[in-house]
């Protein structure tokens, strides 16, 4: 049965003009999509780029963000509207945009979830894009799987703008909204997903004594802050950015792994702002990340996702600070990347707000990480 992929980009400045191009140039590959992957920056207004959408291919199913970056073989573009493709009879897709996940994470997830059974699609591979700037994405995993078939497997990431952490939007072929959780389930496409991210941990492990949503205020009963300054020796908080970026916190699981949590600011209290939730009394450990590690551990899952033959196309979610850290050594993690699959596998992806990850069976939400699917043989 033939199956067709299309990528298709522009930087053209208009919003409606810049997505009517990337689509055309990606269906003259693809053909007709069934699917289609389409991602903004945020130069770029959502309202045109849905309109463009559902002007130039009205019958394809749909998703996609406002991103930081899309990715394009070893090309990273800060600005521009990029579109994936896909012709390929055989599938089935299903996909939703649940509103609103602010006000209630956990039970948006259960809602998302029972949107997608409706449809009737029973296996397959979930593809989540929550808005990277909600509170609780965790929580929000945590209610879709909640409801979702055993047979599900994951993978995604999260939406936002270019680091103003404004606003951010998400897609599907029935509409755009913020503060939402695109969700799109694609059966008879098959994927290999791997993810990882490359830190180690540095000393010894510590409670978080207190904590609230995104804000931590303590670790060890003692001030956030004051803590984590002491751990690498006293830093100013004016220096927190910069240390912050080369040292998240880390959750422990009992498999051995560890969930990135990423340091954003730090408050008059001594209190850290983080970019995803850490739970009161949870075990934490400081983690360092050194450049070559990084790279090595996106060839290893490279390596892990590739078929060994040429697939149909790799779609890649790599964290925004990532890139930030490595800035420009990032195109070689990239080139880490392609070098593990096959030259005729296409890479696309975006810079993300966090990744979705599937290492225990269940949705995770991860920082500093990178998530790799590898799609159709």
């Amino acid at each position: 049965m033939r199956q067709a992929i299309g990528i298709g980009f522009s930087r053209e400045t208009d919003s409606l003009r810049a997505t009517e191009l990337a689509l055309q140039q990606a269906v003259k590959s693809s053909g007709p999509p069934v699917f289609t992957f389409l991602f903004c920056t945020d130069q770029y207004d959502a309202g045109e780029v849905f309109k463009a959408f559902k002007n130039t291919i009205p019958r394809s199913k749909m998703l996609g963000a406002t991103v930081p970056g899309i990715i394009i073989g070893n090309n990273i573009f800060r600005e521009g509207v990029g579109a994936l493709t896909i012709f390929s009879p055989g599938i089935e897709v299903a996909t939703h945009l649940q509103e609103g996940i602010g006000r209630n994470s956990f039970e948006s997830g259960q809602k998302a979830a029972l949107e997608i059974k409706k449809q009737g699609v029973d296996a397959g591979t979930v593809f989540l894009l929550p808005d990277g700037l909600a509170a609780n994405i965790s929580g929000l995993l945590r209610g879709f799987y909640d409801l979702s078939e055993d047979s599900y497997s994951y993978a995604g990431g999260g939406a936002g703008d270019n680091l103003k952490f404004y606003k951010a939007y998400q897609f599907t072929e029935d509409g755009f909204a913020a503060d939402a959780l695109a969700v799109a389930l694609i059966k008879g496409l098959e994927f290999r997903v791997e993810s990882g991210h490359g830190w180690n941990s540095i000393g010894e492990s510590m409670m978080a004594t207190r904590a609230e949503g995104k804000r931590l205020y303590e670790l060890d009963g003692i001030p956030a802050f004051r803590k984590y300054s002491e751990i690498l020796g006293g830093i100013n908080k004016q220096d927190f950015s910069y240390y912050g970026m080369k040292h998240p916190l880390g959750i422990p699981s009992r498999k051995g792994e560890t969930l990135i949590r990423d340091p954003l600011s730090v408050n008059e209290d001594d209190s850290i702002v983080m970019v995803s939730e850490i739970p009161s009394n949870t075990m934490v450990m400081l983690m360092r990340g050194e450049t070559p590690s990084l790279i090595s551990t996106a060839e290893e899952i490279a390596r892990r996702a590739s078929t060994g033959k040429s697939a149909s196309f790799a779609l890649l979610f790599d964290c925004v600070s990532r890139y930030l850290l490595m800035d420009s050594y990032f195109i070689q993690e990239l080139e880490a990347v392609r070098g593990q699959l096959c030259p005729e596998t296409p890479l696309f992806g975006i810079l993300s707000f966090g990744e979705v990850i599937n290492r225990t069976g269940s949705p995770l939400f991860d920082n500093k990480s990178l998530v790799l699917a590898v799609g159709g043989a």
